[in-house]
């Protein structure tokens, strides 16, 4: 059930995303979804909308854009207390869509252990400790038989 449920989320996340940046480019009665869902009409918004379409049919090799739906969400809530600041206003329905949809992508992903990259370098080998490459072991020897007579 889980894996619809963040199928579901990553879709309609994806199109209030994508509904939000088509609003202010294209279509005027799409126009309320820009301030009330929150994308600002950005190209960014459009891509990762798509994106996260697109990732909802396999969210599981799509960690990256999981990844980014969830940033979307501090990232908004970062932005309208900006905003708020500057006496732009802030807007909530923004906050709620992008959180909401943020902790709904974390608590449904599968594997929650690899939202987080675990490193960045490639991984190395470990190389034998100085103490263990001293420390030969004779090589073995063949048991002893006795002649045939």
């Amino acid at each position: 059930m889980r894996p619809l449920i963040l199928r579901i989320g990553m879709l309609l996340m994806g199109i209030g995303l994508l509904g939000g940046a088509v609003g202010t480019v294209l279509v005027q009665s799409f126009r309320a979804i820009d301030e009330q869902v929150g994308t600002n009409g950005s190209a960014a918004a459009a891509v990762l909308g798509i994106g996260l379409i697109i990732a909802a049919f396999n969210p599981s090799g799509s960690v990256a854009w999981v990844r980014g739906g969830i940033l979307y969400g501090l990232v908004v809530l970062v932005f309208e207390i900006v905003s708020a600041i500057h006496g732009k206003g802030f807007h909530l329905g923004p906050v709620i869509f992008g959180l909401a949809f943020s902790l709904l992508l974390i608590a449904t992903y599968p594997e929650r252990s690899k939202l987080l990259p675990s490193g960045t370098g490639p991984k190395k080998t470990p190389e034998t400790p100085p103490a263990a490459a001293a420390i030969k072991t004779p090589p073995a020897q063949e048991p002893e038989t006795e002649p045939e007579a």
